[in-house]
């Protein structure tokens, strides 16, 4: 039988606790904010459209199977991963409010987007899974405990190839492949949460791999990639997971004591997973960080 989110929760008060969940109001990030609620942490979640994420927020209150102090939820703000100026502003509110964030968790993201560019000119899915989350990283790292970051066994995918920075902001029509794009903002988040714990021994950080999950993040695969993918890896269709299976680990990961989590690992299926080669170079992840760190600078302040 799969684990669940709320099987993680289970027995654990998480009174005082401060968890932020970006992309909160659906999929894993919805089951993610109720399962926190649940075990009574307070919660920030940052989505990118402000009536959907008023609505959710009214429909947890709402819920009489969640029962939770409304003044667990913070939904003030809105976010977006596309905009760097909304990045940091959010982040510049989160850090006025708070002293600290015992649990960022990084779980917003795009896959195969058509070619396009977010505001700030880097492709889409570059952009929204790896630029904006990392601003938000910098930026709240000094009051961070833990960050997780969703990332996906799809880095594996094209023979695993090593990050490419041309990736980030080169968007050409004519060979334009977000498979690749996929692949390597996925590896990116990989190397973001090993870099990270390098750069800022206080805190730990991770990256999971949720698992083959029915949600709308493929939204933006084609019917006949979709054809292709059931009748190529029929095994992997028919064990696919709910959010509240595919959620699992990322609670686990996010409420686990420290001492037993590895910072820098790659989760998958509740338990630490080995990666690809390519999201084991260190020099990689290194030269991705500075990256990030250099066009995102003039935001930071």
């Amino acid at each position: 039988m799969k684990k669940t989110a709320s099987d993680m929760i289970k027995h654990h008060d998480l009174n005082g606790k401060v968890f932020l969940v970006t992309g909160a109001y659906s999929g894993l990030g919805a089951i993610t904010t109720q399962v926190l609620l649940k075990a009574k942490a307070k919660v920030i979640i940052a989505s990118r459209n402000a009536k959907t994420q008023a609505d959710f927020a009214q429909g947890l209150i709402d819920d009489k199977d969640i029962l939770f102090d409304p003044q667990q939820l913070d939904a003030s703000h809105t976010l977006d991963l596309g905009d760097l100026a909304s990045v940091r502003d959010f982040a510049h509110y989160v850090k006025g409010a708070y002293d600290q964030i015992d649990g960022l968790i990084n779980n917003a993201g795009v896959m195969y987007t058509p070619p396009g560019k977010t505001k700030d000119g880097f492709e889409m899915q570059m952009g929204v899974n790896v630029i904006g989350h990392f601003l938000l990283s910098k930026i709240l790292a000094e009051i961070t405990r833990r960050q997780i970051w969703l990332s996906s066994k799809g880095h594996t995918r094209l023979g695993a190839p090593r990050i490419n920075l041309d990736q980030i902001t080169k968007v050409d029509n004519g060979d334009y492949n977000p498979r690749l794009r996929y692949q390597q903002s996925k590896l990116g988040n990989i190397l973001l949460a090993k870099q990270f714990g390098e750069e800022y021994p206080h805190l730990k950080a991770v990256s999971v791999h949720p698992g083959m999950v029915s949600t709308n993040l493929g939204r933006n695969i084609s019917f006949v990639q979709k054809l292709t993918f059931i009748l190529t890896n029929p095994l992997m269709v028919m064990n696919m997971k709910q959010p509240e299976e595919g959620a699992a680990t990322q609670v686990m990961v996010a409420i686990m004591p420290e001492s037993e989590l590895t910072n820098g690992a790659y989760y998958a299926d509740c338990r630490v997973t080995e990666e690809a080669e390519s999201a084991k170079n260190m020099e990689d992840a290194k030269k991705l960080y500075d990256y990030c760190n250099e066009v995102t600078l003039a935001y930071q302040a």
